[in-house]
């Protein structure tokens, strides 16, 4: 379960971030890396037997829907 979450996670990362216009992206960097910054326990502390990951991913779900 956790595996195809995080698979549309980053599916809806790149399908947002590929939205955005580049003459518009310049003003969106804030906000980009507010996301990005919400993706890195995942990509760095994160592991399949950690607690956290459905406050994890309820956290990168909520800077998804922002962004959008």
């Amino acid at each position: 379960m956790y595996n195809s979450e995080l698979h549309f996670v980053l599916r809806e990362y790149d399908r947002i971030d590929n939205k955005i216009r580049p003459n518009t992206k310049s003003l969106l960097v804030p906000h980009l890396e507010d996301l990005e910054y919400k993706l890195r326990p995942g990509m760095v502390t994160l592991t399949w037997t950690s607690m956290n990951i459905d406050g994890y991913l309820h956290h990168v779900h909520q800077g998804l829907a922002k962004l959008e």
